[in-house]
């Protein structure tokens, strides 16, 4: 299978193509376009007119919003297999964030114009359209939720369990992103991580400039549920 046609295999899973007929995804295939960038790359801006549904094939997209008086916040970031853009791109609005790529990132770009004359005959892309949007803003949600009612430790805490495979018991992995993305995307300053990072070698956890070693999964979930108790 070559590199495309397991780009398109990957497009045909996801919960956004998944529902569609073999005709209706290929009308969408024809007309896609991939794109690499290297970390720190401007994907799309906040107020450009957007004219893309993105799916992130390798790495990692960070979603900014810049405030008027210049402050910049980090909203979401996007994985493989995660799409973006998708709604308003298909209403013909303005990105209202900035997309940029947060480590060696491959895309995949959907002319809005396509998805949104697909949707119009497809009623099941539409719905997925729909899905999606409520899955992200559930999901931002659940991350407003953690920012207001959990401790520092609490957020790197699941972050960090995150990275454990599931049913494994311990892991070695590598940090996705830079710390400095890490602790925008958990709302803490990068020292605050830090020191949550140092705190947490107690129970197992080593972190060695990207690397991490987990000695014990379940000891973090308990901790975490500990954490929960406390608050």
């Amino acid at each position: 299978m070559t590199p495309q046609a397991k780009d398109l295999a990957l497009l045909r899973t996801l919960p956004l193509f998944a529902p569609l007929s073999d005709e209706t995804f290929a009308k969408l295939a024809g007309s896609i376009r991939f794109d690499r960038y290297v970390k720190g790359d401007t994907i799309v801006r906040q107020g450009d007119q957007a004219k893309w549904v993105m799916v992130v094939l390798e790495g990692f997209v960070k979603l900014t919003r810049l405030s008027a008086n210049g402050e910049e916040t980090l909203i979401h970031i996007f994985g493989r297999g995660e799409t973006f853009a998708e709604s308003v791109a298909v209403l013909g609005d303005k990105h209202t964030t900035t997309a940029e790529a947060a480590s060696p990132t491959r895309i995949v770009r959907l002319p809005a114009h396509v998805v949104a004359q697909a949707a119009r005959e497809v009623p099941e892309l539409a719905l997925s359209i729909l899905h999606e949007s409520s899955a992200k803003i559930w999901a931002l949600m659940d991350e407003i939720e953690a920012l207001k009612a959990q401790t520092a430790d609490q957020r790197v805490l699941r972050f960090l369990l995150s990275l454990v495979p599931a049913h494994a018991t311990s892991a070695e992995a590598r940090l996705p992103y830079t710390k400095g993305v890490i602790a925008a995307s958990l709302g803490l300053k990068q020292e605050t991580l830090s020191r949550s990072f140092a705190r947490l070698k107690s129970i197992g956890i080593d972190i060695d400039g990207r690397m991490v070693r987990i000695a014990d999964a379940d000891r973090i979930a308990a901790e975490i549920e500990r954490l929960n108790r406390i608050v």
